[in-house]
């Protein structure tokens, strides 16, 4: 990432590129946006949102939008599992409220804009403006969809699905400069041999969809059920004295 000073920098530089002379600073800003990384982990009693349920878009940033379209399916599963007074399990309303926010089809979503983000932040000068020059000849409905990139979003229908981002992907990188184009064919072989199944799952049937944060009840059995047994044996098989002994003696006063 960017440090906080490199940024400062590349800002002050613009402005005196740009002719704009800075008269007064009121307040210094310092902002992290977290773009990508992993999703919650899914054995958490603890529901994140937003930010801290990896929410903000992985290739634009876009947040406030997602959250807020977001909210209200994660609060009716909050509320149903709540309304469960006699079998209450705070396990299964974790599980509930992170499906509502990454459902698998979400995750396959996903999945597709974190290639994008880490193809985007790879590039120099020339490799972002033939990016972004290809990215916004495509027609709006497709570039606007991809930009908050949520269920019930406009334009979303055009990229909540792997027929639809396939689509997507080859219709954009029709647009792209050559070399950009050819070295986003090159990511996409490269990223699909180093990461897995992630990205080639969003774009085909083949590999199915990943899995999401469904209600999997736990075994009975907690901790470590092999030390835990190997204690129990030892236990049975010492010889057990007649005289327990104590830390303190009692006497009588």
């Amino acid at each position: 990432a960017v440090s906080f000073q490199e940024c400062k920098e590349r800002y002050l530089t613009r402005m005196e590129h740009l002719g704009i002379t800075i008269t007064e600073i009121e307040e210094e800003e310092f902002c992290y946006i977290p773009m990508g990384g992993p999703l919650p982990a899914a054995d958490q009693r603890v529901v994140g949102f937003g930010g801290a349920a990896a929410m903000v878009h992985p290739s634009t940033g876009y947040h406030l939008c997602r959250a807020m379209m977001a909210s209200g399916s994660v609060a009716e599963a909050i509320r149903k599992e709540l309304a469960n007074d006699k079998n209450f399990n705070p396990d299964r309303a974790a599980a509930s409220a992170y499906n509502a926010i990454w459902s698998p089809t979400n995750i396959a979503q996903r999945n597709f804009a974190v290639f994008g983000g880490e193809f985007l932040m790879k590039q120099n000068v020339e490799g972002l403006r033939g990016f972004f020059d290809g990215f916004f000849k495509l027609p709006l409905e497709l570039w606007g969809g991809f930009l908050a990139g949520w269920p019930g979003l406009p334009n979303n229908e055009n990229h909540e699905t792997w027929w639809a981002r396939l689509k997507f992907g080859l219709s954009f990188v029709s647009k792209l400069p050559p070399q950009v184009a050819l070295d986003m064919l090159v990511s996409i072989a490269t990223y699909s041999i180093t990461e897995g199944v992630p990205l080639p799952q969003s774009v085909t049937p083949l590999l199915g969809l990943p899995d999401g944060y469904e209600y999997k009840e736990k075994s009975a059995a907690v901790g470590d059920v092999a030390a835990k047994s190997e204690a129990m044996k030892m236990i049975m098989e010492s010889k057990v004295e007649e005289v327990v002994p104590v830390a303190f003696e009692q006497k009588e006063v």
